[in-house]
């Protein structure tokens, strides 16, 4: 399934199209504006943006000019109610996969999106099951975790790319960080490592920064 963002100012259509890509297993954020969807790409960007042309502050084509030139690797599926052929040679050649016309068909746009998303190659992430202490590789292997790495995983992915530092990691394990020796938490990392180098042939995608901490540089989706 993909990360979706949908970009539409017509309130009621977004949030039908958004409640029926969740309910087909996607993760959706909605924007009404390219501010907007601008600020969401900034803070964590979409494996397939869902775009409405006719926008409050402009034409949703421009904001894919901005994306293929910043190097986005997103997939771009256009929305509009502009049926002429010269408008989609347009929105092909600015670099839209797709080009829909209102009214939107939603069945036709699950295909769209299984199409685009296999051509994407997505669905290939890094997957976490707290519940079963399981951490699956975008290579589909699987290692077995303790319910502490579990748990470690867990907080990190709920900060992605934004290095934590030891002291709220040990906090947020339930530790007392004043009598918790922190050399722990690094053998605990060591030992993660080797263990997903050794079960799943990859390198975990943790980092550490001197004088901030752990950071998690790849999503963890919930399994």
């Amino acid at each position: 399934m993909a990360a979706i963002l949908l970009v539409e100012d017509d309130l009621d259509l977004r949030e039908e199209v958004a409640d029926f890509l969740r309910g087909e297993g996607h993760t959706v954020r909605e924007a009404g504006s390219r501010r907007e969807f601008r600020a969401l790409m900034a803070a964590e960007p979409c494996d397939i943006a869902i775009l409405d042309r006719r926008l409050p502050d402009g034409d949703g084509l421009d904001l894919i000019s901005e994306g293929r030139a910043a190097g986005w690797r997103c997939g771009f599926v256009l929305m509009t109610a502009r049926d002429a052929a010269a408008e989609r040679i347009a929105g092909y050649e600015t670099g839209a996969d797709h080009y829909l016309t209102k009214p939107v068909r939603l069945d036709e746009l699950a295909v769209i999106l299984k199409s685009l998303a296999r051509r994407l190659h997505l669905g290939a992430h890094w997957r976490l099951n707290l519940a079963l202490g399981l951490l699956q590789a975008p290579n589909g292997k699987k290692v077995e975790l303790t319910g502490l790495e579990a748990a470690f995983l867990a907080i990190l992915g709920a900060h992605l790319n934004q290095p934590l530092d030891r002291r709220q990691i040990i906090q947020d394990l339930g530790r007392d960080y004043l009598s918790y020796d922190p050399r722990n938490l690094d053998a605990l990392l060591r030992r993660l490592r080797r263990k997903v180098r050794e079960d799943a042939g990859a390198d975990l995608p943790v980092q550490t920064r001197h004088g901030l901490g752990y950071v998690l540089v790849e999503a963890l989706v919930p399994d």
